[in-house]
């Protein structure tokens, strides 16, 4: 399916075909039956696993079906007030104390399959839940070998046909390519939803300053769901026991082995993060693999291509991991589809039943069943016929306009270039208030910058929570650097990832963090976040990606590179850095603004200098300072007056 050419606007979800498959055809059972067992590793370790069976007027379906299996960190059930029991994952039904759960949420995407005659398997990860072991650290070898088993076992059950596909979004994607490293023959297909890929390129770090805000925030709150931060003797009133385990003697049992656990292996770290930054070759499982401890995904790449796992990738513009799912698909050598759409890693507003919400649960529901018929059923639907890549780019909260490419990145994306100017912009009381333009400006003009250490995105703006979609940041632009364009004249759709290049010098420091914000100003002047990105200058020397990665700026963070580095004088270099990747259509009469700021104050870890620095940003001349959006459409359109 070819692109629409420049100056058609994109078509409906329903007019491309993304999360119609089957809709009009009805769930075929409208109940599953719930039970729950401990099953044991190959080294004696239990873990508690839940399944579902469609059932019918109350009673389990005789005969083989294939398995859906979630395999999570996050707890797989929970008890709830009047017996029932509320599942793990995402808006799941309650299941009654006979174990019933209604079928028909199609906000919940197993529950979709449920209803289309797929059985479910939902477990405990070692060291979670009422699983036994101790807490591990994230992407241990041991999640993949424990994986290993749990699909040998679903195989083998009576309820099972032999064919098993994986299902879940962020830890719950991330932990599929382990399980599929490791070769289980039963494995048939992988749906993942938001998983990171090189962590410290983009989602833990970026650039070698260290996202510690969110990342804080995320061991926290695992530490608690572990019951690791909890007394000993206190209730355990947030996970369910297994059906055999009434009397909780299990449960207990497996909880304290929890509190013997580690923690996320980035916080040993964080005096040298603060001064130094995130360097790879001192992390060692940033860039190889080991068999204990914390895994980057990426390391994993050629087993999970000997796998051969067919994959479905649904990644989110507004996500955490917007680059990383787009590294999966230029790295996966396995049979593979994209989609991407405006979604963030939470919900998309303060407020529930968000439109772009009920869109997503749809699409990933819906695909994956496209998906899972063709892999698992070996149904001959069109899941290999559709497009390579389907993407959604965002024109308002209630409307998405989609096309379809054969590759990422589309070939109807061009990249075009954005300068900064010193000209006054005369759109925000900003430290200098420059313009972007279309042409270099001719001479090379300094600008002095101030960094402003009270400058944060603030909760709202670490893309994990949710409710990140458009965060107002004015007040942001207004203690920053500021480069503001004219009116669009026309509507510019971006889809991809943008690269800044900025000339820093300084007058009285060695080291800075840049902080790099795209913003889209309104006729109000409102200004909306739209992307960030960020370089610490001791970190600016680019190098070879160990991936693929669509020949973008890579800092190679590496202690040699960084020791050799000459420290900020007042002769100008250039900090060239990759932002989060943007799908959304800039509207006629809108601005855009790329920020500079030199902190986000709670999101991110840096040392805040006495006295406060002076920078400078060069404009102009002939080693000037740009903004690289990737544009859909003709090359040479206009986009200013």
């Amino acid at each position: 399916m070819a692109e629409p050419p420049a100056g058609v606007m994109g078509i409906s979800s329903a007019a491309i075909g993304v999360g119609e498959y089957r809709r009009a055809e009805p769930y075929r059972y409208q109940q599953a039956l719930r039970r729950s067992v401990y099953v044991r590793m190959r080294d004696g370790v239990r873990l508690a696993v839940d399944y579902y069976r469609p059932a019918v007027n109350g009673r389990a379906v005789g005969g083989r079906f294939p398995v859906v299996f979630e395999y999570t960190r996050y707890g797989r059930a929970r008890p709830g007030p009047g017996g029932v029991t509320l599942l793990g994952g995402r808006h799941y039904s309650a299941v009654d104390a006979a174990g019933l759960m209604p079928l028909g949420n199609e906000k919940a995407w197993s529950e979709v399959l449920l209803g289309y005659g797929y059985a479910l398997v939902v477990a405990d990860m070692r060291g979670s839940g009422a699983s036994f072991g101790p807490s591990h650290a994230e992407g241990d070898d041991i999640e993949g070998k424990d994986g290993f088993d749990l699909v040998n076992w679903i195989s083998a059950q009576s309820w099972s046909d032999g064919n098993v596909g994986m299902l879940g979004s962020s830890y719950l994607a991330e932990v599929q390519p382990r399980v599929a490293a490791e070769r289980p023959k039963a494995l048939r297909a992988l749906a993942m939803v938001y998983g990171f890929f090189d962590g410290p390129n983009t989602a833990y770090a970026m650039g070698g300053i260290f996202r510690n805000g969110w990342q804080g925030g995320w061991v926290s709150n695992v530490a608690s769901l572990d019951n690791r931060s909890t007394d000993e003797n206190a209730p355990i009133t947030n996970i369910s026991p297994v059906d055999a385990d009434r009397e909780q003697r299990d449960l207990r049992c497996a909880v304290s082995e929890h509190r013997a656990g580690v923690d996320d292996e980035y916080f040993q770290h964080l005096e040298e993060f603060k001064t130094v930054g995130v360097v790879r070759d001192r992390l060692p499982f940033i860039d190889h693999y080991q068999l204990s401890g914390q895994n980057n995904l990426y390391t994993l790449l050629p087993r999970v291509n000997a796998s051969r796992v067919p994959t479905l990738l649904l990644g989110g513009w507004h996500d955490i991991y917007a680059n990383d799912m787009l590294y999966w698909y230029a790295n996966l050598d396995v049979p593979k589809k994209l989609i991407y759409g405006p979604y963030p890693h939470g919900r998309s507003g303060p407020m529930p039943d968000d439109p772009r919400d009920a869109e997503r649960d749809r699409i990933v529901a819906r695909e994956t069943l496209r998906w899972f018929d063709r892999w698992l059923r070996r149904v001959h639907n069109d899941a290999e016929q559709r497009p390579e890549v389907t993407y959604g780019l965002q024109r308002s909260v209630t409307q998405t306009e989609w096309f379809a490419a054969d590759t990422w990145p589309s070939p109807a994306v061009h990249a075009r270039d954005l300068f900064l100017s010193a000209s006054s912009a005369r759109s925000v009381l900003s430290q200098n208030d420059g313009v972007l333009t279309l042409t270099a400006p001719q001479e090379a003009a300094r600008q002095p910058w101030r960094i402003n250490y009270s400058t944060s995105l603030g909760d709202l703006g670490t893309r994990w929570a949710g409710n990140v979609y458009e965060v107002v940041v004015t007040t942001v632009d207004m203690k920053s650097m500021t480069y503001t364009s004219p009116p669009l004249v026309r509507d510019v759709y971006v889809a991809g990832i943008p690269v800044v290049r900025v000339m820093l010098s300084s007058e009285d420091t060695k080291d800075a963090d840049v902080h790099a914000y795209l913003n889209a100003v309104s006729a109000d002047g409102t200004s909306r976040l739209i992307s960030e990105g960020m370089l610490r200058a001791s970190h600016r020397t680019l190098g070879r990606a160990p991936y693929r990665n669509f020949d973008l700026p890579f800092p190679t963070s590496s202690s040699k590179d960084i020791a050799n580095v000459p420290p900020l004088s007042q002769t100008p270099v250039p900090l060239e850095f990759t932002m989060v990747a943007v799908g959304r259509v800039f509207k006629k009469g809108e601005r855009i603004r790329l920020t500079l700021a030199g902190a986000d104050r709670g999101n991110t870890l840096a040392v805040e200098q006495s006295p406060v620095p002076r920078l400078a940003v060069q404009v102009g001349g002939g080693d000037p300072s740009w903004l690289r959006l990737p544009i859909l459409g003709d090359r040479n359109q206009a986009l200013f007056e």
